[in-house]
């Protein structure tokens, strides 16, 4: 009896390595940048999180700067502003992996509204921000990372919605 429970608790691990969630992490984690001033970091949170950061040029050229958790949901990760400012609209971002691209999206449809004007500017949207994944590095600066400012305080924020 008690080896079988050990081996039930030894097995968890290895079956959260193996979820959907995690592939997809081991696929997707690292540093993409196509352009010299733009970045998108993607981080492991644990098994089913992310920490997503997205310094970008909007389709319209306006600079977008996003920081957050972004959870695992039918697929893909789903970052939503905790703090949605000034808008009665939260900021969705959706992070897919298709076509050999990393896409952003803050559009719920093709079609539908974009939710995150507030951090690209009045006129500014993501409505379909992709990088190839073959610019994809490793990030080699994940301690410097760890310590930012940005990244503190998504953890933090994410912590709190957690409670």
């Amino acid at each position: 009896m008690k080896i079988a429970l050990l081996l039930a608790v030894l097995a968890v691990p290895a079956l959260a390595a193996d979820s959907p969630s995690a592939k997809l992490i081991r696929d997707i984690e690292g540093v993409y940048q196509a352009r010299a001033d733009e970045v998108i970091e993607v981080v492991r949170h644990d098994d089913s999180h992310v920490y997503l950061h997205a310094a970008i040029f909007s389709p319209d050229g306006r600079h977008c700067n996003i920081a957050g958790i972004a959870a695992f949901e039918k697929g893909n990760f789903v970052f939503r502003d905790p703090s949605p400012g000034l808008s009665d609209v939260q900021c969705t971002l959706t992070l897919s992996v298709k076509d050999g691209a990393l896409r952003l999206t803050d559009r719920a449809t093709a079609t539908a509204p974009p939710t995150c004007k507030e951090l690209c500017g009045a006129r500014g949207s993501l409505g379909d921000y992709a990088v190839a994944t073959s610019v994809r590095a490793k990030i080699t600066y994940l301690p410097k990372l760890k310590a930012s400012r940005e990244y503190l305080k998504a953890a933090k924020e994410f912590a709190e919605s957690q409670r």
